[in-house]
């Protein structure tokens, strides 16, 4: 696993290039997911969904692109008064058709595997969609609730 670096000027967004993922992408975006929210003192709960929701993402990215061009994590205004959002994203040079596929493929597939993986992203995150940045860039997020953490704040 790759030593934690934590910008001081960006305490509470972290970012990985495809590089940083290795030959196990979300195997290994689990782990620096999990790390870099133990570090900023997040629950057991929230971190055990994280890494579900990662791993969902990015092996998502990979089965259907090839890989990822990069994850991303930030957490956006949580205060020991108020919740926040853990806001995820992961890059991949796709089509960016994602919102359409996944409509599709809950409707076609039924029981089968396509489209679990959205649909347990979707049941853990308060919001979540896809933006394509370019002809052949998209990106997938997702926010998830942040309760109220005194650890967060003082990062």
């Amino acid at each position: 696993m790759m030593p934690l670096k934590i910008s001081p000027r960006h305490p509470c967004a972290v970012t990985w290039s495809r590089h940083a993922l290795g030959v196990s992408p979300a195997r290994t975006a689990r782990g620096l997911a999990r790390q870099w929210l133990t570090h900023h003192g997040c629950s057991a709960d929230l971190i055990e969904a994280v890494e579900l929701v990662v791993a969902e993402l990015v092996a998502n990215a990979v089965k259907h692109c090839s890989y990822t061009t990069g994850l991303s994590l930030h957490i956006v205004h949580p205060t020991d008064h108020a919740e926040g959002a853990l806001r995820i994203a992961v890059h991949d040079p796709g089509p960016g058709e994602g919102l359409r596929a996944v409509a599709s493929a809950e409707t076609e597939c039924g029981l089968r595997e396509c489209g679990r993986g959205l649909a347990i992203v979707a049941a853990l995150s308060q919001a979540w969609g896809v933006v394509r940045h370019e002809a052949q860039h998209k990106q997938v997020w997702c926010e998830l609730t942040i309760p109220r953490c005194r650890s967060l704040v003082a990062a």
